[in-house]
C-alpha cells in the first residue's frame, strides 16, 4: 500500500480504504483521518458554536462516532460525511446551550486575517471579521449553519440539505433568509 499524503486532495475510494484500516486497527490510517478531519471541522463547529473548548469537545466527539459507527460506506467524501455528522452534533449542542451565550461577542482576535503591512489596513480587517461573526452567531443555528457550511466550507445547496436533513428547496430557502439577515444586521451594524 503506498502512503497517503493527508494534505493532498484524496478521493472517497481513498477515504474508505483509510477508514476501513482505521477499524481494523491501523493507527497510521487513523492518524491520517484525523490529520485531514480535525482542522476544517475544527472551524466549521467553532463558526457554528463561537467557542473553541466545546468546537474541540464536538469534533473529539465526532471522531469518535467515525471510528466507533461504521456507517460510512464511501459513496461520498469522507470530508462531506464527517462535515455532516459535525454539523449534526453542532446543532444538538446548540438545542442543548442556552441561546443567550452565543449573543457576547467572540474574543477580538480570535481568527485574525493577515495583518500584511498597513496596520489599519489590519485593523479594519479585523472589525469586518469579528462583524461578521458576531452576525453570523446572532442568526438562528439551522441557518447559521446554512451559512457556515456554505462560506467557509464551500458546500452546495444539495449539500447543506444533506447536512441538514431537509429537501433542497427548503436549504435553499434557508441559505436565502440567512443571507438576507446577514445583509440587514451587516448594514444596520454599519450605520450605528
Amino acid at each position: 500500500m503506498r502512503p497517503m499524503d493527508p494534505a493532498k486532495p484524496h478521493s472517497a475510494a481513498e477515504d474508505f480504504e483509510l477508514l476501513t484500516r482505521a477499524h481494523k486497527g491501523d493507527a497510521l490510517a487513523a492518524r491520517l483521518l484525523v490529520m485531514r478531519l480535525s482542522t476544517p471541522a475544527h472551524r466549521l463547529a467553532w463558526r457554528m458554536l463561537g467557542d473553541r473548548a466545546l468546537a474541540e469537545d464536538v469534533v473529539q466527539e465526532g471522531l469518535e462516532k467515525l471510528f466507533r459507527i461504521q456507517q460510512y460506506q464511501g459513496d461520498a467524501r469522507l470530508s462531506t460525511y464527517f462535515h455532516t455528522l459535525v454539523s449534526r452534533l453542532c446543532l444538538d449542542r446548540l438545542r442543548a446551550l442556552d441561546p443567550v451565550r452565543f449573543e457576547a461577542e467572540l474574543t477580538p482576535g480570535a481568527e485574525d486575517p493577515d495583518p500584511g503591512p498597513d496596520p489599519e489596513q489590519a485593523a479594519s480587517q479585523l472589525e469586518q471579521v469579528s462583524a461578521v461573526q458576531r452576525a453570523i452567531q446572532r442568526l438562528a443555528p439551522r441557518q447559521r449553519m446554512a451559512v457556515a457550511l456554505w462560506a467557509y466550507h464551500d458546500f452546495s445547496v444539495a449539500d447543506i440539505a444533506h447536512a441538514l436533513q431537509i429537501e433542497r428547496n427548503a436549504a435553499d430557502q434557508l441559505l436565502h433568509r440567512a443571507k438576507a439577515r446577514l445583509k440587514l444586521t451587516l448594514e444596520s451594524e454599519h450605520a450605528a
